[in-house]
């Protein structure tokens, strides 16, 4: 198993349930480089904690799975 970095403010805002905030920090780190997977796995966690499957699926599918 793979376990995923996430930037600790992003954590943070995670576990005090501010998902709105961790949802526009992970979006400028997608902005910031269109290749960095890690941000659109962890934002596709966020966007289904919010409820908004279509967001998490599209992050979720633009991830590219790499193995060990």
């Amino acid at each position: 198993m793979q376990i995923i970095s996430i930037n600790t403010a992003v954590r943070d805002a995670c576990i005090t349930g501010d998902l709105h905030t961790a949802e526009i920090m992970l979006t400028e780190e997608i902005q910031a480089d269109g290749n960095n997977h890690k941000a659109c796995a962890n934002r596709s966690f966020v966007m289904a904690q919010k409820g908004d499957w279509d967001s998490a699926l599209h992050d979720a599918l633009s991830v590219r799975y790499t193995p060990l």
